[in-house]
């Protein structure tokens, strides 16, 4: 009458170590995606920056230009100085 009320959970040890291991490897699927993405975001942002620092590149050279013709512009202008 003791065992009445209880259910018998007899695990094998095979079910055991079958369970932990692909406990184990979600694990290791799941650091690895986000491993994946975290490398992914860093290319992106990566790729932004040098666009931008290529873009103000560009930005200072056409400034230097734009003053360089200004200045000899000025100069033929206004002889005086």
């Amino acid at each position: 009458m003791l065992n009445a009320g209880r259910v018998p959970f007899a695990v094998g040890t095979g079910v055991v170590v079958i369970v932990v291991a692909v406990c184990v490897v979600l694990v290791v699927l799941l650091v690895t995606l986000s491993m994946r993405g975290q490398r992914r975001q860093r290319a992106q942002r990566r790729d932004e920056t040098r666009r931008d620092l290529d873009q103000a590149q560009e930005r200072a050279v056409r400034a230097e230009h734009g003053r360089d013709s200004a200045r000899e512009g000025g100069e033929d202008l206004d002889p005086d100085r």
